[in-house]
Order: structure tokens, then C-alpha cells, then sequence
């Protein structure tokens, strides 16, 4: 888990001071707003979203989810953002463009 935390600061926060114990400290922590504003981070900057996002407990990840509203890049984000579900939370949700085609 460290190993991901160093690829959050490094891609998400590299312009900030950040610890990995403060990034652990908002993973445990009950603050909402932090978790989200974290989540948001990885969401628009990291390269490797699913192995980011897995820092999160799934109860947790789930509230993120339902809360999350793209600022920008709204179609783009909210694309990947299905198929995160999908894989985290084993949805099934439909993905338009990257459905089977009937021939």
C-alpha cells in the first residue's frame, strides 16, 4: 500500500507537501470531505485509477462514489467512473461505447 500511496503524492499532490501518513490519516479517518477530496485527486490525476482508488475501504468507496460530481470533463469522467464502479463494486452498469455489438 505505501507503494501506491508514493504514486498518489507523486501524480495527485505534486504541488502539494503531502505524507503518505496524511494520506493514510484521511483513508481512516470519518471526514467525508477529505476522503472525497482525495478520491477527486485520483479520479482526474492518477494513471493508474483502479490501484488508486483501492487504498479505500469498499463502504467508503461507494459513498465517493454516489457523491462524486465531475467539475470538468464531465462525458469523459463520468465514462471511467462506470467502468470503476463495475470493477469495484461489481456493478453492471452499461457503458455506452464500450458495449457488445450485436451483428
Amino acid at each position: 500500500m505505501k507503494d501506491v500511496i508514493k504514486e498518489i503524492i507523486k501524480e495527485c499532490y505534486w504541488d502539494y507537501n503531502i505524507s503518505e501518513d496524511y494520506i493514510i490519516d484521511v483513508i481512516d479517518s470519518d471526514d467525508t470531505r477529505l476522503k472525497q477530496k482525495l478520491f477527486s485527486k485520483i479520479i482526474y490525476n492518477s494513471s493508474d485509477r483502479l490501484k488508486g482508488l483501492r487504498i479505500f475501504k469498499k463502504d467508503d468507496l461507494k459513498v465517493l462514489f454516489d457523491t462524486f460530481n465531475p467539475a470538468y470533463q464531465d462525458k469523459f469522467i463520468k465514462r471511467h467512473v462506470l467502468v470503476l464502479r463495475n470493477i469495484l463494486l461489481n456493478e453492471k452498469n452499461k457503458i455506452e461505447g464500450l458495449e457488445w455489438r450485436k451483428r
